[in-house]
């Protein structure tokens, strides 16, 4: 139903009339919220898995790309690749860390690489890994890697391009952006803060603009959209983006997000469970915040929440109401869980 208000031409010339008019628009503006808030279709979720894999430490970003999952974990050096069964076929050295006994870089050095997503540049496919920004210094580096088997970096510090985001988000000065997820759509990339630390965010910024900024063509991006948004609560504690994908015959952003009972970026707390959800991009033509609290929905499996802390969401194969794909959670143990996901939208219900 639209609201027309061209059909309701009043004189108004009494106080009957004013209250009519008033009633209608309020009418206008509640239909508008209802159609907002409905926006994003419900799926059906179903999960294999998980598949443990004790060599890939703290899985946290996770890309499909020809045939292959490429694999980051936050605390490892390495960009592991793997088939569609979640075996590990190789693996690659992103910079030269010191390691511990187990593997994992210490937590007060690691680059903490939390997001990653696919793009084009230079005449080829690259993935590119962005550090959390959630440290000054060792958390703010974004690498490009090439996804031809060869495994080109180039590297660039994000310092100046997380500090902006910070400064448009309202932040303090000794809080940091918490960048825990990256998906690019058409001619934007979209960068998701974790509100563990503060609030749940998108940053917007054009691809364009953004592949600037990697290649050091410009040290500052002007123009970046800021959108909040707000996910349900476990516990009392909100839900915190940590991964996303885009889902293009949908026009959408897939996104993952995870409960934890840690009130920071840097500290790690106890694993209460995970969501998937979608954002339609019609949704953030304008800058209102995202109310995600009813249309995220809560990861389970045989009719029973989940406790895994769901850090990524890689698309293998998508369609107008199917996609299929795999996510992956670093629960802090050292080791990282895979599962197969199969996205089904359903059917809307009849007005």
């Amino acid at each position: 139903m639209a609201c027309q208000q061209s059909a309701f031409i009043l004189p108004a010339s009494s106080k009957e009339e004013w209250l009519a008019m008033n009633k209608f628009l309020a009418a206008c503006l509640l239909l508008a919220v209802v159609a907002w808030s409905c926006q994003a279709a419900e799926m059906d979720i179903r999960l294999g898995g998980p598949v443990v894999k004790k060599g890939l430490p703290s899985g946290s970003g996770m890309t499909w790309h020809a045939g292959r999952y490429f694999v980051v974990g936050d605390d490892s050096p390495h960009l592991f690749v793997l088939d569609r069964k979640f075996a590990i076929s190789g693996r690659f050295l992103l910079k030269d860390y010191p390691v511990q006994k187990n593997g994992r870089i210490a937590k007060n050095i690691k680059p903490d690489y939390e997001a990653m997503a696919t793009m084009r540049w230079n005449g080829g496919v690259w993935n590119l890994v962005l550090g959390s920004g959630g440290k000054k210094g060792t958390r703010e580096t974004g690498l490009l890697v090439s996804a031809d088997g060869k495994f080109t970096v180039h590297e660039r510090d994000m310092a100046a391009l997380y500090r902006d985001f910070a400064a448009l988000a309202g932040f303090k000065a000794d809080q940091f952006v918490n960048i825990e997820a990256l998906a690019i759509a058409h001619e934007d990339a979209y960068f998701f803060n974790r509100g563990n630390a503060d609030r749940n965010l998108l940053f917007r910024v054009a691809l364009a603009d953004l592949i600037a900024y990697l290649s050091g063509k410009t040290d500052k991006i002007g123009d970046i959209r800021l959108h909040e948004a707000t996910l349900p609560k476990l516990k009392g504690t909100e839900a915190g983006f940590s991964g996303a994908d885009f889902w293009p015959e949908i026009d959408s952003l897939v996104y993952s997000a995870s409960v934890e009972t840690s009130g920071n970026a840097y500290d790690d707390g106890a694993v209460l469970g995970s969501y998937l959800g979608l954002i339609p991009l019609s949704m953030l033509k304008d800058p209102a915040p995202l109310d995600l609290t009813r249309s995220a929905q809560r990861l389970t499996k045989g009719g029973a929440p989940i406790r895994t802390k769901v850090e990524s969401i890689a698309l293998r194969h998508t369609e107008r109401r199917r996609a299929t794909g795999a996510l992956v959670s670093d629960n802090d143990d050292g080791n990282s869980e895979f599962f197969d996901v199969v996205l089904t939208l359903k059917p809307a219900p009849p007005r």
